[in-house]
């Protein structure tokens, strides 16, 4: 009788501690721990640093530091607080430069200021020599087309100029003639430029008999004048997808999806702010460093 009783209160006792451990383990469905909604300082130091390098091709100042921290610390690196942070950013009268230089570099190679100032001169010293009547027409346009590749960062500054205009300049003067010798040449190039590809046999016999005066057809689109082929060139699908793609690949080190690049090029094309577009891609928070 006794050991029944011992047995009885032994079973009892593991039942119990067994239905505490239980109890324990016990996860209440949807029962989570909050998200943490907090963003290191270290991510967003170094965001700011990151913006000034990719968009001004420097670090930030200390006073420039502590205002973009002050900035994006507003709301803890919300949309909001990016893009306030990044309207100060282009806003800086080094913004236009940069884009310029980048561009410069990318379409005149080794070109500078200075050489176009230097180009300008020649030929306005050519004109001052009765020898080179026959074409002076023709240095007129040269000086023409140089000095308004020279003036592009004044005129991204007080608002006559846009991204693709300044593009549109930089293939038409005379540097950019030197490097793509004749007619094929420079399709060749504003194709690879702007569109990412080698033209195709069609798209090169066509553009080429446009850019030398002759009726051409590409992309639906006749055309018979150098001017009329960049019209075309600077309006196709192809040139906005290859500006998403060309920030993409500085910002993100990656190519973007399909719908990526379809969302933005599309986005581009309509309103034609190219601003918008690089701040849209400087707003995501794979560039921010968070996920």
């Amino acid at each position: 009788m006794i050991k029944n009783i011992v047995f009885f209160i032994l079973i009892s006792s593991l039942l119990f501690v067994g239905c505490k451990k239980d109890d324990e383990l016990i996860v209440v469905p949807g029962n989570q721990a909050p998200p943490d909604y907090t963003i290191s300082s270290i991510i967003k130091e170094n965001y700011v640093n990151k913006v000034y390098i990719s968009v001004l091709g420097r670090k930030p100042e200390t006073n420039e530091l502590s205002s973009g921290l002050s900035i994006i610390n507003q709301h803890n690196l919300s949309e909001l607080d990016r893009a306030a942070f990044l309207d100060e950013v282009f806003a800086k009268p080094t913004y236009n430069q940069r884009l310029y230089e980048i561009a410069s570099i990318k379409l005149l190679t080794s070109f500078d200021t200075s050489a176009i100032t230097e180009r300008i001169a020649v030929f306005q010293f050519l004109l001052t020599d009765s020898t080179y009547a026959p074409v002076f027409a023709q240095l007129n346009i040269e000086i023409a087309r140089l000095q308004l590749v020279k003036s592009i960062p004044a005129d991204l500054n007080n608002g006559t100029l846009t991204t693709i205009g300044m593009h549109r300049r930089l293939i038409n003067n005379n540097f950019y003639d030197d490097i793509n010798m004749g007619t094929e040449n420079f399709v060749v190039s504003s194709f690879q430029h702007f569109m990412d590809r080698y033209p195709t046999e069609d798209e090169l016999e066509q553009s080429s008999a446009m850019v030398d005066g002759l009726s051409g057809v590409i992309f639906f689109t006749q055309g018979n004048t150098k001017d009329q082929y960049m019209d075309i060139i600077f309006n196709t699908n192809n040139y906005f997808e290859s500006e998403v793609r060309g920030l993409y690949i500085r910002y993100l080190f990656r190519e973007p999806t399909s719908a990526e690049m379809t969302t933005y090029a599309i986005e581009y094309k309509t309103d034609l702010d190219y601003k918008k577009l690089q701040k849209t891609i400087l707003s995501l928070n794979e560039y921010v460093g968070i996920k």
